[in-house]
C-alpha cells in the first residue's frame, strides 16, 4: 500500500509543488502588504489567497479523477492493475494519497489563517479595536475566537468529506461505465451522465434528511446536517467497495 501511495504521490508532486510555490508567493505578498500597512495590497493578497486555496482544492479533485480515468481507459492500466496488488489496495492508495494531500493542505491553510489574522490585527489599529468589540459581542453570546478557529477547522473537514464523496462517486461512475459500456464510442459522455445522476440522487437524499439540533454555537451550526455527513461517509465506503469489486470481477483491461 505504501509503495502504491508513494508512486501516486510522485506522479503529481511536480504540479503540487508549483501550486504550493504560488500559494507561498501570495502569502509573501500578503505579509509584505500587512507589514507595510498597505490596505489595498492586503485586500488584494487576501482575495488571491482565498482564490488560490479554492484552486488547490479543485486541482486535487480533478487530479484524483483524471489519474484514475486515464489509467483505466488506456493500455497504461496494465502497469497498475495487473500488478500483484488487489484492486482494493490500488484504489485505496489513490484515495489515501489524495487524503494525505488534503490533510497537509488543510493544516497549512489553517496555520496561515491564524498567522495572517493575528498579524492583520497587530498591524492595523482600527481592526484591533474592532476585534475587541467583536470579542465582547462573541463573549456576550457565549462564543470566543477559539470557537471561530475551531469552526474554520470543522468547515474544512466538512468540505473535504464532500469532495471525497464526489471523488468516490466519480471513481464508481468511471468503473461502472468501463463495465457496462466498455466498447461504446461515447463512453466518456455516458460516464459523465452516470456521475451526474448519482450526484443528483445523493443531493436529493441529503436534502430529505432531518437536521440535528445539538445546541448553539458556530461549530454546532456546522454540525446541524450531521446525517448528511454520515451519508457522505457511507457513500465513500460503498463507492470504494463497489469500484474495487467491479475492477476485480467485471472490468476487462
Amino acid at each position: 500500500m505504501l509503495k502504491l501511495m508513494k508512486y501516486e504521490f510522485k506522479r503529481s508532486v511536480t504540479t503540487l509543488i508549483i501550486l504550493y510555490v504560488v500559494i507561498a508567493a501570495l502569502e509573501g505578498f500578503s505579509l509584505y502588504s500587512m507589514f507595510a500597512k498597505n490596505n489595498i495590497g492586503t485586500v488584494i493578497s487576501f482575495s488571491l489567497l482565498i482564490l488560490g486555496g479554492f484552486a488547490v482544492m479543485i486541482f486535487i479533485f480533478v487530479m484524483a479523477i483524471q489519474s484514475y480515468s486515464k489509467e483505466l481507459s488506456s493500455k497504461y492500466s496494465y502497469m497498475i492493475f495487473m500488478t500483484p496488488n488487489s484492486t482494493y489496495k490500488i484504489i485505496g492508495s489513490k484515495l489515501l494519497t489524495t487524503g494525505f494531500v488534503a490533510l497537509v493542505t488543510t493544516v497549512v491553510a489553517c496555520l496561515l489563517i491564524v498567522l495572517d489574522f493575528n498579524i492583520f490585527i497587530s498591524q492595523f489599529t482600527d481592526v484591533r479595536n474592532a476585534k475587541e468589540s467583536i470579542e465582547q459581542a462573541l463573549a456576550y453570546r457565549g462564543y470566543n475566537l477559539g470557537n471561530l478557529y475551531l469552526s474554520i477547522l470543522v468547515y474544512c473537514i466538512v468540505i473535504w468529506i464532500g469532495i471525497f464523496m464526489w471523488i468516490s462517486l466519480a471513481y464508481f461512475s468511471i468503473t461502472l461505465s468501463a463495465t457496462a459500456f466498455s466498447n461504446k464510442r461515447f463512453r466518456g459522455v455516458l460516464t459523465f451522465l452516470i456521475f451526474i445522476a448519482l450526484g443528483y440522487a445523493m443531493s436529493r437524499l441529503s436534502s430529505a434528511l432531518p437536521s440535528v439540533d445539538i445546541g448553539t454555537g458556530l461549530v454546532n451550526t456546522l454540525l446541524t446536517p450531521l446525517y448528511s455527513y454520515i451519508v457522505d461517509i457511507v457513500t465513500i465506503i460503498l463507492a470504494f467497495l463497489g469500484s474495487s469489486l467491479l475492477l476485480d470481477k467485471k472490468v476487462s483491461l
